[in-house]
């Protein structure tokens, strides 16, 4: 394991020295919807679409702007503090929507997210369990798979020292993936790394804009994709537990 993870690193900042790497760029548009259902659930929606926007070539293999993966995940919160909740949820994902190279992915996944004040900011680390079941079009079954991913973060307001509206604040993070179970390329098979900037409208929610690099092991002999991706979400938050006066 130890192997798999300098190489997926060396891969990462040597780039180009890796004739059969491939690198896209596109976009990532998304929408996240929080709500409160009780004093210690939450709900949230997240809907996002990655697109290619541009046609390449790459070992005289003509790629089409397209979109690459459409993406849905509803979960539930449990809220044990504001250091510490839980969730859990079922995420449904298709990979190249557009044409008839589609797949299907239902995927269940559990998570804990501890989060603490550091400095300005907040710091969170969330831990990930993902159960995958991913189409074989050729056997027409959907094999078992797991993965554990980490991620861990940091945001923070740019004005004062907390986020009002009508203000700027700045979101991060880095996140790793390990495939443990399944027919897989690397253990070590994915890293995302986020740097964005939003900004706070108040009721209408927040805006926020940022890169993301999402860098994949794609094959047997550790050959890496790269996405270079701009990032727009619009977060918004309903609460519909009104607390009575």
């Amino acid at each position: 394991m130890k192997n798999n993870i300098l190489a997926f690193i060396f891969g990462v900042i040597f780039t180009s020295t890796f004739a059969q790497n491939l690198t896209f760029y596109g976009v990532l548009p998304a929408i996240n919807q929080t709500g409160r259902i009780s004093k210690k659930f939450n709900y949230n929606a997240f809907v996002s679409t990655t697109i290619d926007a541009f046609d390449s070539k790459w070992n005289n293999v003509e790629n089409k702007a397209t979109d690459l993966q459409f993406y849905l995940q509803p979960s539930i919160i449990y809220v044990h503090s504001p250091k510490f909740n839980l969730a859990a949820s079922y995420t449904y994902q298709r990979n190249n929507p557009l044409n008839d190279k589609f797949s299907n992915e239902h995927r269940l996944w559990q998570q804990a997210i501890f989060s603490l004040p550091v400095s300005k900011g907040r710091l969170t680390n969330r831990f990930r369990f993902e159960e995958r079941f991913i189409q074989n079009k050729s056997l027409n079954s959907y094999p078992l798979s797991t993965r554990f991913r980490y991620q861990i973060g940091f945001n923070m307001p740019l004005q004062g020292k907390t986020l009002d509206a009508k203000e700027f604040y700045l979101n991060t993070y880095n996140e790793v993936y390990f495939s443990l179970t399944g027919t897989k390329n690397a253990t070590y098979s994915e890293n995302w790394s986020y740097l964005g900037v939003g900004y706070n409208f108040g009721k209408m929610g927040r805006l926020e804009l940022g890169y993301l690099m999402q860098t994949a092991v794609r094959n047997k002999n550790q050959d890496l994709r790269f996405l270079q991706l701009t990032q727009v979400m619009w977060n918004t938050n309903f609460d519909f537990f009104k607390k009575k006066e």
